[in-house]
């Protein structure tokens, strides 16, 4: 579940167009690589989504958990979340930092009751204009709320912000990354997923 980036968006030509080329996709080719064709990933992705939208829907959290046969859920906003909030007016449904790890923290209780492996990512960081939104400290709610819940937290803002040349991978909006960074991206969550669920993995035969 997450946002743009997790839906796998790019710009292009001055568009934004929906990639195969995105994380989730690579994701997939990974694990069924290591654990056999039987894996497969949901990809729950939405543009333009806040975290919120998931306890607004129509269809509850607590529903989608109940009825959902996943073993893993992945968790990745902020982005917009960021962006509303950052708003001179604070539209309708602007998230607050605070707001944000309350939200995320019944995510991921719910999940956790209905038996689901929960795991968090940090977004990617933005350059250009969209710095100015500030979702550090939405990755930041993102790492407490890892903490507090014993979840584990892919730290792509972090482990992409290491990389020397990584805005140069962003797309033109510098907002979503480019098929390169989808791929590292991608092959972050698989380190973290392989180590942390090997057995869950491997019990899915």
């Amino acid at each position: 579940y997450g946002d743009s980036t997790t839906a796998g968006v790019t710009s292009s030509g001055g568009r934004n167009v929906i990639s195969k080329e995105n994380e989730m996709t690579y994701l997939q080719q990974m694990l069924q690589e290591k654990y056999g064709p039987d894996i497969r990933i949901e990809n729950h992705g939405s543009p333009g989504a806040q975290v919120s939208e998931l306890i607004n829907a129509k269809e509850s959290w607590e529903q989608r958990m109940a009825q959902s046969d996943a073993s893993i859920i992945l968790i990745n906003y902020g982005i917009n979340d960021a962006r509303v909030f950052s708003g001179k007016n604070h539209s309708h449904g602007a998230e607050s930092p605070q707001d944000f790890n309350r939200i995320l923290t019944g995510l991921v209780k719910t999940a956790k009751a209905h038996g689901k492996q929960v795991v968090l990512q940090q977004p990617n960081p933005l350059c250009g204009r969209a710095e100015q939104w500030n979702v550090w400290p939405y990755v930041y709610q993102i790492n407490a709320v890892a903490r507090e819940q014993q979840v584990p937290v892919v730290r792509q803002y972090e482990l992409i912000k290491q990389q020397k040349t990584w805005n140069s991978q962003m797309s033109p909006d510098c907002i979503h990354p480019t098929k390169d960074l989808y791929q590292l991206k991608a092959q972050q969550t698989f380190a973290l997923l392989s180590h942390d669920f090997d057995a869950v993995f491997k019990s899915t035969h």
